[in-house]
């Protein structure tokens, strides 16, 4: 603790010189966003909405034909830290077991974080690949807790951007000149794709859409039986 503080002090102190902001401005700059660990938000709708918007924050990734640090990964960080002081540590364990099943369904694998540099809470959750749900999640809500708030923020975007990178099927498509009905579309406003009812938390969300054809007030018959 007292090795953070003071690596923290030296921050502050080199972004006083370099900015002329007061110390406190300074050591408010370089200190991490601390989650919303107030118990009285610990709710359900609380859980619900920070991991809505964390997704959505990930889903800029898709915006990018290819995912890396500098690029999509750097987008996706500064949609998350935003947030980061809003949403609660559920919600966060949430968000990085969907990620490990949405990296898990794209059949990558933990090589997936060559050159994103030391992510601990990132590589710890993709060792639970293979893991039972509730183990995972267990897993993760005990990560949050106890890892460093900046390795767990650290994680949690670099896995958001990896979980919302394009397939290679994606790619191919796209270089064959895929056709445009809409469904392979992106939205403007997060980057994710417009599968039907969009993405949930942001604008483009549309729970009257059908998942199957894209219809956007579901009067299809694909659910007819």
């Amino acid at each position: 603790m007292q090795k953070d503080n003071r690596a923290l002090t030296v921050a502050a102190r080199r972004r006083q010189r370099e900015t002329g902001e007061t110390y406190m401005q300074a050591l408010a700059a370089v200190r991490s966003p601390r989650l919303n660990r107030e118990p009285a938000d610990a709710t359900s709708a609380m859980t619900t909405m920070g991991f809505a918007q964390l997704m959505a924050a990930g889903a800029k990734a898709r915006a990018f034909p290819t995912v890396y640090p500098g690029g999509a990964g750097a987008v996706v960080r500064e949609a998350v830290i935003p947030l980061w002081s809003q949403v609660t540590p559920a919600a966060v364990a949430d968000v990085l077991c969907a990620c490990i099943d949405m990296i898990v369904s794209q059949g990558r694998s933990a090589d997936i974080l060559d050159g994103w540099g030391s992510c601990p809470v990132a590589a710890a959750m993709l060792r639970t690949a293979t893991w039972t749900a509730d183990g995972r999640w267990v897993a993760a809500r005990t990560w949050v807790d106890t890892e460093r708030e900046e390795d767990v923020l650290l994680g949690t975007w670099v896995l958001l951007a990896l979980a919302h990178q394009r397939s290679d099927k994606d790619l191919a498509a796209e270089a064959e000149g895929g056709e445009d009905d809409g469904w392979d579309s992106t939205c403007d406003e997060c980057g994710g794709d417009l599968h039907g009812k969009g993405t949930y938390g942001c604008e483009c969300w549309n729970p009257m859409a059908c998942d199957e054809c894209g219809d956007e007030n579901g009067d299809c018959d694909c659910h007819l039986f």
